[in-house]
């Protein structure tokens, strides 16, 4: 018996102290956990904005100055910012903090994700996509197979994430749109 209950662990069917967890983690209508966006089984986020009569060359400095200034964790890149093709490119991470409670151990999680901006015609689609877990040491998992907490917490986790990734994109539409010229 007891073998088998290690078993169960190894395969990350059941973790210590909790219900079952999806392995790996359902999607259903067409969201992770029904919180993340899954497009073609992959967690993305999009946005089109059109900024009225601005052109490309300015949707792109501003883009470019929201990048500079909303991204400035450890290891953010932006080795794509070609101004002739108003595409901005970038691995950015996002941090987030769950406080310990009775039904959650708590931590800390890092995220990287890859950041498009194209603008062009009066418009930007910033997306945001290939979504993975950094784990301290451990290779990145990509969230669409991550499963190494309990249900409740990945839950916790994923809404966390899916307000902060939200909130970056409304930052960058906030910037760009409402810019004021010195």
């Amino acid at each position: 018996m007891r073998f088998f209950i290690i078993a169960l662990f190894m395969a990350c069917l059941i973790t210590p102290g909790y219900g079952v967890v999806d392995c790996p983690p359902v999607i259903t209508n067409g969201k992770l956990y029904d919180i993340l966006p899954v497009a073609t089984q992959k967690v993305t986020y999009s946005a089109v904005v059109d900024c009225g009569t601005v052109s490309q060359a300015d949707l792109f400095r501003r883009a470019r100055l929201w990048a500079v200034q909303s991204c400035q964790a450890p290891g953010d890149t932006f080795p794509l910012l070609d101004k002739e093709t108003g595409d901005l490119v970038g691995r950015v991470s996002q941090m987030i903090t769950l406080p310990r409670s009775e039904q959650s151990a708590g931590g800390v999680y890092t995220f990287q994700y890859s950041l498009v901006i194209e603008c062009a015609n009066r418009k930007y689609r910033a997306t945001i996509t290939q979504l993975y877990v950094q784990e301290s040491g451990a290779k990145p998992i990509p969230v669409e197979t991550y499963c190494q907490k309990n249900e409740a917490d990945l839950r916790s986790i994923y809404v966390a994430l899916d307000r902060q990734l939200n909130d970056r994109l409304t930052s960058l539409r906030e910037n760009v749109t409402n810019y004021k010229p010195f």
